[in-house]
């Protein structure tokens, strides 16, 4: 059943869509029937009303009820991105999933294909040779034993896909990159996502919040980055024991005498990015990207109580690099899968 013409009055009348009709808006968004033109004006909707922490959690649950999912017992992370900040960087969070991994945490990285970079998480892994699992028994099972699964989910496209490419001509992109990292098809505890616009960053830790998250941080890089970045102050929003607190962090934090450039953060093709990530593993990539790296990974340590701190978290991804470790880790890594 077409709901256009309700939900398009509900959001003129600038009201938060309730579990009733964000269930509804998803049987729209998916619903074959549905025409660009509708899709467009109901995006253009509730893009004006406003999207809110609670609609998008809704939102979420609701997609979550018609995927399977997936329960582990401890601590399971994700690390993820919205997407759409056109900076064109390098595969930074799924490196830093990876060094994490290494150093102990169980990691079940949702990721997606490119939209606005030269390389998303899937073209990079694919590029590595990496599958990305899309059934629920592998999935589940390279998580018990490996500690790590990057995940592709093709029912999450076949819900909104469609939206998607909608979005995407429209130039609000963002909002199914704010939705999509809140749909992992594992019942991850923590998560650490990083956004292309400061506005963003108290919605979805709040959005996290309501959904249960036993730890996050939500993290936006200077200039403009999904990411924390080296290139100048990362905001950053912690939730932790259910209580939302706002931070700032920077180079001279960390220790180190100055800010990089955007420019050394730069990425490329899948493949040239995987020559990229080899250089890293042997330390031999600018300095600049080896410690954005370390500094996203030590991020994922203090989000997993791994490291006491940030800079803690940040020394040890170093050392882990330094020391050879990474390289071994990513060798072992690629002859068990």
């Amino acid at each position: 059943m077409n709901n256009f013409f309700e939900l398009i009055n509900f959001l003129k009348e600038k009201k938060e869509l309730n579990l009733e009709f964000t269930a509804k808006f998803i049987d729209f968004l998916s619903d074959s029937e549905s025409s660009e033109i509708e899709l467009a004006c109901l995006t253009a909707g509730w893009k004006a009303k406003g999207e809110t922490s609670l609609e998008l959690a809704l939102i979420a649950q609701n997609i979550l009820k018609k995927l399977p999912t997936i329960k582990l017992e401890g601590q399971i992370i994700d690390c993820c991105g919205t997407g759409g900040d056109g900076s064109n960087t390098f595969n930074i969070s799924t490196t830093s999933a990876f060094l994490a991994s290494a150093l102990g945490v169980k990691i079940a990285k949702h990721g997606g294909r490119k939209t606005t970079s030269a390389s998303g998480s899937i073209d990079f892994l694919e590029a590595l040779q990496i599958l990305c699992l899309t059934d629920c028994v592998q999935i589940k099972n390279q998580l018990e034993k490996k500690g790590i699964c990057f995940i592709a989910s093709p029912a999450l496209h076949d819900i909104l896909g469609k939206w998607k490419n909608t979005c995407r001509k429209l130039g609000f992109s963002g909002q199914t990159g704010l939705i999509g990292t809140l749909t992992n098809p594992v019942c991850i505890t923590h998560q650490l996502i990083g956004v292309s616009k400061p506005e963003w960053g108290l919605l979805m830790i709040t959005a996290l919040k309501i959904l249960g998250r036993q730890k996050a941080i939500v993290v936006h890089g200077f200039p403009c980055l999904d990411e924390a970045s080296l290139c100048g102050v990362n905001q950053i929003w912690l939730l932790e024991n259910n209580k939302i607190t706002y931070l700032e962090l920077n180079s001279s934090d960390l220790g180190l005498e100055e800010n990089c450039n955007l420019s050394d953060l730069k990425g490329g093709s899948p493949q040239e990015n995987v020559e990229i990530f080899y250089k890293i593993l042997q330390n031999q990539a600018n300095p600049a990207l080896i410690n954005t790296i370390c500094l996203n990974t030590g991020l994922i340590l203090w989000l997993s109580d791994r490291a006491e701190s940030i800079q803690k978290g940040f020394a040890q991804a170093k050392e882990l690099i330094v020391s050879g470790q990474a390289l071994e880790s990513w060798k072992n890594f690629k002859i068990s899968v």
